[in-house]
């Protein structure tokens, strides 16, 4: 008796049946520890499949598309817990998830943890990332959020606050990586610097967990992550309204959002979503993104108002969040139980 037959047992034993789809390149080396008759391999296992990260990278956002291509309304939620099971409990029955980096105290290792689990059950992440609520020069820092964020593995970003298609340009530019140097067509031609183009392509280069950890080659990762990316601005200030065309017009923005509440704030009727002033810039808003090809977005907390925006051609509906979705299933079942509202201590 040797250690070898039971040893070999308990390789079996070990070695999933997906093994089968490797194959094995021996070293040729006969250094190493020996056992008795035991000498441990040294060999390496290579895949011939694609690891299943790499194929489910960009499954839900691509799904996404679908969905809104064939014309389907699709209805996410927000997520605010910080535990990343609100967002596991939440995938199966939502379109996206909304996760407010503006608002809502997240921070980048929870992003990554929410959007590492949505993506485990195929669901697309949009993240609003934080924007000024003013800027009046040429500065425009969102770029480093939109950064933080695609790195953290988002499939769509939404930037608030934009007033102009200048900035919609830098937008577009933060979110896809620059073109020329070792990427295949079309993306084989670089553009000019930044002093030539102030807008060029210029997403920084940091992607280790959307490349599913080095295992998705560099040039097929490039150009699916450019073609893939849902950009999206928020409408909500009165210069976005005069300029809206234009902002409508920059290629490789996808869609708009209606910032209803400080949308109306901004018009001087603060959060009456139904006012004549705010339905009219809606209606401005949507004239513009039918013109130009893109979808309309409308986030709010009311499923009526919603239905209301869907009616009006919204196609992409954001209402509520995890927590208010807790508390109104609390406050109804208490008042179902007791026969009326719960009444405060």
């Amino acid at each position: 008796w040797t250690m070898a037959a039971p040893w070999r047992s308990l390789f079996r034993l070990a070695v999933p049946p997906a093994a089968a789809l490797c194959t094995r390149a021996s070293s040729q080396s006969n250094d190493g520890l020996r056992m008795g008759n035991l000498r441990p391999s040294t060999s390496l296992v290579q895949c011939q499949g694609r690891h299943r990260g790499s194929r489910m990278q960009f499954e839900a956002i691509s799904e996404f598309r679908a969905k809104l291509t064939k014309g389907e309304v699709l209805v996410g939620i927000g997520v605010q817990l910080a535990d990343p099971t609100s967002s596991d409990a939440l995938a199966d029955c939502s379109d996206f998830i909304w996760y407010d980096t503006e608002h809502v105290p997240l921070s980048p290792e929870m992003l990554k943890w929410h959007i590492m689990v949505a993506h485990g059950k195929g669901c697309p992440a949009i993240v609003r990332v934080p924007g000024p609520n003013r800027v009046d020069s040429v500065a425009r820092p969102w770029g480093a959020a939109i950064k933080h964020a695609l790195d953290m593995n988002a499939d769509g970003i939404a930037v608030p606050q934009i007033r102009t298609a200048e900035d919609v340009r830098s937008i577009v530019a933060d979110c896809r990586y620059p073109t020329g140097g070792q990427r295949a067509a079309p993306y084989n031609v670089a553009e000019p610097s930044t002093v030539e183009m102030p807008h060029r392509r210029s997403r920084g280069f940091g992607p280790t967990t959307p490349m599913n950890y080095g295992r998705i080659p560099m040039g097929e990762y490039l150009a699916k992550a450019d073609e893939n990316i849902f950009v999206c601005v928020m409408i909500e200030t009165v210069e976005a309204i005069a300029n809206i065309d234009e902002i409508c017009s920059v290629p490789g923005l996808d869609c708009v959002i209606l910032g209803a509440n400080d949308l109306s704030a901004a018009l001087g009727v603060p959060y009456q979503n139904e006012a004549p002033e705010t339905l009219a810039a809606v209606d401005q808003i949507m004239a513009a993104a039918k013109k130009h090809n893109k979808y309309v977005f409308f986030s709010t907390r009311y499923p009526a108002m919603a239905k209301k925006m869907a009616a009006r051609g919204c196609q992409i509906l954001h209402i509520g969040h995890d927590i208010l979705a807790a508390v109104s299933y609390q406050e109804n079942l208490v008042a179902d139980m007791k026969g009326g509202p719960y009444v405060p201590r």
